[in-house]
């Protein structure tokens, strides 16, 4: 494969553009957010768009891997073995309510894992308010205690190494990457973007923004290394098709997720 990166063919720009159109397919109708009462519309929405990993549950320290995302109205995460997600509410003075609508059913080891995904569940159903202080979310019952206590999860792309799991294959399903190939993306310490596409090197400039966590992708350089099948040249035009797709970010765990413009998934990655 060539070391240096040369201005991308104008075949490869067929490509990823007939990728984009087959992309067209995969919009969604997007969830709408369960009503709010009159006093949640008055007192506003201070967790939206916040993103959360477990700290301490009870007075206890939390094993990793539990999160919580708030966003438009509905709560969705880890729990540490299992996947959740349901709508939740904010009130006056600090009230909160979180409903489990949604929750996968799978059996994880070690045993401690699903005794701590129970807890947490059972802590979600008892908490009636919370309270912000720095960078922590506390989570407490009709008591006042704490019944978790949550730090944010940073959304700073720069410096991170991911790998592809997942990509939208641009009608409208997400497929997993070939086990032959591994598709990356690294951000550097200025934010610049590059990796590995499954045949060529790619170099792009984006803009991202922690804060509001938005995305835009556009291409500098690629490399023109010929894939040696037409499989792996159709999975490289759409993972980058779907890098074009992708407007908006979230970071959750050791999970990156890159989303349309109607929040659909379009590459979802892992941490290096």
């Amino acid at each position: 494969m060539p070391s240096t990166f040369k201005k991308i063919l104008p075949s490869l720009f067929a490509l990823f553009a007939a990728a984009l159109l087959f992309s067209s397919c995969s919009s969604k109708k997007k969830q709408t957010a369960p009503p709010a009462t009159p006093a949640e519309e008055a007192s506003g929405s201070t967790l939206n768009g916040t993103t959360w990993l477990l700290e301490n549950l009870g007075s206890q320290t939390a094993k990793a891997g539990i999160t919580v995302n708030f966003d438009k109205g509905q709560a969705r995460g880890s729990a540490g073995c299992n996947s959740y997600s349901g709508p939740y509410f904010e009130g006056a003075k600090g009230k909160f309510r979180m409903e489990l609508a949604v929750m996968t059913k799978n059996q994880c080891d070690p045993p401690e894992i699903m005794q701590q995904e129970q807890r947490f569940t059972d802590a979600l159903k008892t908490t009636v308010s919370f309270s912000l202080t720095k960078d922590r979310l506390t989570l407490k019952d009709a008591k006042g205690g704490a019944v978790a206590v949550l730090k944010a999860q940073s959304q700073e792309l720069r410096g991170t190494l991911w790998h592809v799991i997942r990509y939208n294959d641009g009608q409208g399903n997400m497929t997993d990457v070939l086990s032959s190939r591994s598709l990356t993306a690294t951000f550097d310490a200025s934010g610049q973007l590059s990796g590995f596409g499954g045949c060529n090197k790619y170099l792009a400039k984006h803009a991202a923004s922690p804060s509001a966590r938005t995305f835009n992708f556009e291409m500098i350089m690629m490399t023109t290394q010929q894939c040696p099948s037409d499989t792996l040249m159709e999975q490289e035009g759409s993972f980058m098709a779907a890098l074009y797709m992708a407007s908006s970010y979230r970071i959750e765990g050791d999970t990156l997720t890159l989303s349309d413009a109607e929040g659909n998934p379009a590459v979802i990655f892992k941490r290096n």
